[in-house]
């Protein structure tokens, strides 16, 4: 994390022309809380091939996914931000920012059933899969905030901006109808383009130390568990957004 946004920084600095010297530099911490939610998720248990009992082995039925039967798909977690910026004017400046969003637990219930070949699924359930599912993730992004000062201490604000989130995703699996079952998912990693939106207010207590309270849609791209190793042909994914409340200090050289 540090290594990403180190390169950032000096990517940042490097943009600064040299006649910068009347520009304001500063660097800020925040914290908060995001409401976290997954989206257009989607469920997949390839149809496997099971023996008539009454034919040998010759496989005529299959089973597999009737699809999701209950997602819980709403948290809220903790967020830390921090980062440097440049003022250019009264109005605008930039920011590069890394936060990091603690682990966000979800529940995705999948139906099992079965067919006989070339049928519909069986209205007989073979059972259910519950799907414990985490996902925390690392986000880089370039803000630009546009900056409407009220007065020498106010300073409400609209912000957007994009760059990166990187989505761990782990899980644990357990079945209604075998107690013994309680498998665990491989982690699974994803690098994703993220977008961000906002708007907040600043009250600035001098020319050095400013406070900010904001908060912002996040946009986190896709999230994914691939293997199963058990069964080693399921998977699960799909796309993780955030409304998240940040409030911190930033302090100008």
């Amino acid at each position: 994390m540090m290594k990403t946004f180190n390169a950032m920084l000096v990517s940042l600095a490097l943009a600064v022309p040299a006649t910068s010297q009347a520009m304001d530099i500063y660097a800020f911490a925040r914290g908060g809380a995001a409401y976290t939610a997954i989206k257009d998720t989607e469920a997949v248990n390839p149809f496997i091939a099971v023996a008539d009992q009454n034919s040998g082995s010759n496989p005529v039925a299959f089973r597999g996914s009737m699809g999701i039967a209950n997602v819980n798909n709403d948290h809220s977690v903790a967020v830390g931000a921090f980062g440097a910026g440049l003022v250019f004017n009264p109005n605008f400046r930039l920011e590069l920012e890394g936060s990091f969003q603690k682990e966000s637990d979800y529940q995705i219930d999948v139906s099992l059933g079965y067919r006989l070949t070339g049928g519909p699924f069986n209205t007989t359930l073979l059972g259910t899969a519950y799907n414990k599912i985490s996902i925390e993730s690392e986000v880089y992004m370039l803000k630009a905030y546009y900056d409407f000062p009220l007065n020498k201490h106010l300073v409400p604000y609209v912000m957007a901006g994009a760059g990166y989130a990187k989505n761990k995703a782990s899980g644990v699996q357990t079945f209604s109808d075998n107690a013994n079952w309680n498998e665990k998912w491989d982690d699974h990693a994803r690098n994703e383009m993220a977008w961000t939106v906002g708007a907040g207010i600043s009250y600035i207590f001098s020319k050095h130390l400013a406070l900010d309270l904001g908060v912002e849609h996040r946009n986190l791209g896709d999230w994914e568990l691939k293997n199963l190793p058990t069964t080693g042909d399921e998977s699960l994914k799909g796309k993780l957004e955030s409304t998240t409340l940040l409030m911190g200090l930033r302090y100008h050289f």
